[in-house]
């Protein structure tokens, strides 16, 4: 009889700020103080680490994936992801004052699991239900919590203070992740491949969108790493980052696989679109920056 109490935490956790949400007027906060990056010696530091340890493990195994898994499988397995995080996804716009999303999410989630055969087909996106993705980063800061400080953590790379919590609190708030870690039908076995796997499919969704060839052309790699990802994430917040409200997380139709790349497999472009307008333009404005910064003064 445990199971089913500790199967109902999450959502008492999640309801019960909702109940909070109601008396506040929510503001979106602002990153002001991750812009002026004042750990910016400490995550530079951490910056080499992180980018000596991509080179060494993570971008060969991204390569490898994308090379040996076939294409119609690195699709499903992006779809599968994100059908799982449909729940997450829900309790988070109703947090935001958003329940008609969250129905949308709901229905996503009923719609891939039974047509969709637990989301290996985005059925829910042919018919006109279209993903919502929302974290709880996003939710702190539509009540008006500010970013914080700028970190880029070991092994996980870019957040905020306010992400970091945001991250931290999705562990025991997002039923997915919750019931991975604690329900006991999990194998231990299961979870390590559930975790390895998620990295590696983000690891090679990043690979195939231009992101690495980006920042090796970027004058200051750190810096034009932060600035895409204060722009794009401030971006979700404010709900700019795609029609229907998508995140670079939620690339899981026909049309955002071919606009980043995955459906293609075959074509040489360098094309460094991620299937996020947001993200896309904010790489296309610091890239011209860049370019702007190279040119010779006569």
């Amino acid at each position: 009889m445990t199971a089913p109490k500790s199967l109902l935490r999450p959502a008492l956790v999640s309801f019960s700020a909702l109940a909070l949400l109601g008396g506040c007027t929510i503001t979106p906060g602002t990153d002001t103080l991750a812009q002026t990056d004042p750990l910016e010696k400490f995550n530079r530091k951490v910056w080499n680490i992180n980018s000596k340890a991509d080179k060494l493990v993570m971008q060969p195994v991204a390569k490898y994936y994308n090379k040996k898994v076939p294409e119609p499988v690195r699709k499903a397995i992006i779809r599968i992801f994100a059908n799982l995080e449909e729940p997450f996804n829900a309790i988070n716009n109703l947090l935001q004052g958003k329940p008609y999303l969250a129905g949308k999410n709901i229905a996503r989630l009923a719609i891939n699991t039974t047509v969709g055969i637990g989301g290996i087909r985005d059925t829910a996106t042919k018919i006109g239900v279209v993903s919502t993705v929302e974290d709880f980063g996003q939710t702190m800061a539509r009540w008006g919590m500010n970013g914080g400080p700028y970190f880029v953590l070991p092994f996980m790379g870019p957040t905020t203070m306010r992400d970091a919590v945001g991250t931290g609190i999705a562990q025991w708030a997002d039923p997915f992740s919750y019931c991975v870690r604690e329900c006991h039908f999990v194998p231990n076995a299961a979870t390590y491949a559930i975790a390895v796997v998620s990295v590696v499919k983000m690891r090679a969704q990043m690979a195939e969108s231009g992101a690495d060839s980006f920042l090796e052309s970027s004058l200051d790699p750190y810096a034009a790493a932060r600035s895409a990802f204060l722009q794009h994430r401030r971006a979700q917040i404010m709900d700019q980052d795609a029609p229907g409200n998508k995140s670079s997380n939620a690339a899981i139709t026909d049309a955002d696989l071919s606009s980043s790349g995955l459906d293609d497999t075959s074509s040489t472009s360098t094309s460094t679109s991620t299937g996020d307008p947001a993200l896309d333009n904010a790489v296309a404005d610091l890239e011209s920056k860049t370019k702007g910064n190279d040119t010779p003064t006569p």
